[in-house]
């Protein structure tokens, strides 16, 4: 089950899943958003259900529904194929997740990655939370386009991307150079580590470069969706 208005409405739009039916709560208000849902959902032949918002929340007990619940298919990891390869005058930025858990976190990074124009984000197979109606809510929808890549090897892959012409660089609090520093004038990956463990060590020997996020020592780390926004947003 898919909730939510911005995470079902991309969902529509984007069109990566398998969809069956869709409720929305009986007298939701017909404008803007929903309006477009009921359109898509026509477009696409999805059977549409008006029924009461108690209903809603026994189908998706302990979520903030907004009175929309697309019941569809998994959403899938995209092909490897997709990621951008360096070519002369362009700069396209990656960002790799190392182990990433919790489906809150995931969301904001997605998030926060659709805003800044990232464009892919790759995650490890291993200790990472998958494409969970969690993680499409926390991402406004963003999960729904945004292409999210997982694989099993990350120190592999970032090898095949050194080779391709991407320089990395890990986000490592204990590093001295500033993350302000950095100037995006390559084709760059930009790491960040588990929420608790950080960058494991054979993925910190691949990075290029490990930069810091300049703050109050009182506070030994930023949540990495923070994290993410003040790095993306010097990138």
């Amino acid at each position: 089950m898919l909730y939510g208005v911005q995470p079902v409405c991309a969902a529509l739009r984007h069109r990566k899943r398998q969809f069956s039916e869709l409720y929305i709560k009986s007298g939701k208000n017909n404008s803007g958003r929903i309006r477009e849902i009921r359109e898509l959902a026509e477009e696409l032949g999805i059977t549409l259900n008006e029924v009461p918002g108690n209903k809603l929340t026994e189908m998706c007990p302990d979520a903030v529904h907004q009175g929309v619940v697309l019941r569809c298919g998994i959403l899938p990891f995209s092909p490897i194929s997709v990621l951008p390869l360096p070519v002369e005058g362009k700069l396209p930025l990656i960002v790799v997740l190392d182990q990433i858990e919790d489906p809150h976190n995931l969301g904001a990074v997605l998030r926060t990655c659709g805003f800044f124009d990232v464009s892919a984000v790759v995650v490890s197979k291993d200790h990472s939370c998958g494409l969970t109606p969690v993680v499409s809510k926390s991402s406004s929808g963003v999960a729904e386009w945004l292409p999210v890549i997982s694989v099993t090897n990350l120190t592999r892959f970032l090898q095949k991307q050194k080779s391709e012409g991407y320089w990395i660089v890990g986000l490592a609090e204990e590093s001295n150079q500033s993350v302000s520093q950095l100037v995006r004038d390559k084709p760059l990956i930009l790491v960040m580590g588990n929420e608790g463990r950080g960058i494991r060590p054979l993925i910190r020997k691949q990075c290029d470069w490990l930069v810091s996020i300049a703050g109050n020592p009182e506070v030994s780390s930023l949540n990495v969706s923070n994290a993410a926004a003040i790095a993306l947003n010097h990138f």
